[in-house]
């Protein structure tokens, strides 16, 4: 199975579940309260979708690039610092003495062999410029991310007040229409 197979797969099963959302919010027989509960619960999932597909598609890119056999040494500089953090950050940390023997053993120890990715980390709230950063890191086009920020920092914010108890939420449908 290649990479897009992959990456499309996990669209596929976020979309379904996104459209099955709109063919229940869009049923007439729904009361008020039932509905605003479902824009809330909505909002909610299209959030998860939002930074789980993200964090997802990051992490299916990674592994590709592990098991591609690619040497650490030929990735795109930001993409090589991320794989060799963990490496650094040990280093960093080491006396001149043992320092010294890491740096001897660098290129063959951390640069020949394939890179070992971290954990892709969302923080928790996936802002638009967090998610620039991670695609920067990854050496990928952050066009779409930037031209889409206010939509992103909109479902980021709303998604907060409604982890966080607030009774914030757009009460019709065709505003989250007009807006997709």
């Amino acid at each position: 199975m290649s990479i897009l197979d992959d990456i499309t797969r996990d669209l596929d099963w976020r979309e379904a579940e996104i459209a099955s959302m709109r063919v229940v919010l869009s049923s007439t027989g729904l009361t008020s309260i039932q509905k605003l509960t479902l824009l809330r619960a909505a909002w909610a999932l299209l959030y998860a979708h939002y930074e789980g597909f993200c964090k997802n598609t990051l992490v299916t890119y990674y592994d590709f690039i592990s098991n591609s056999r690619i040497a650490c040494r030929d990735l795109p500089e930001t993409t090589r610092l991320f794989a060799l953090k963990k490496n650094l950050t040990q280093m960093r940390n080491l006396q001149d003495n043992y320092l010294v023997v890491e740096i001897t053993k660098f290129q063959s120890n951390c640069l020949s062999p394939t890179p070992e990715f971290p954990s892709v980390d969302t923080q928790s709230n996936l802002w638009p410029n967090l998610l620039i950063e991670l695609m920067e890191t990854a050496d990928l086009n952050t066009e779409i991310v930037s031209e889409n920020e206010v939509k992103l920092k909109t479902l980021v914010n709303r998604r907060n007040k409604i982890a966080h108890g607030e009774n914030n939420i757009i009460q019709e449908l065709e505003y989250y229409r007009a807006n997709a």
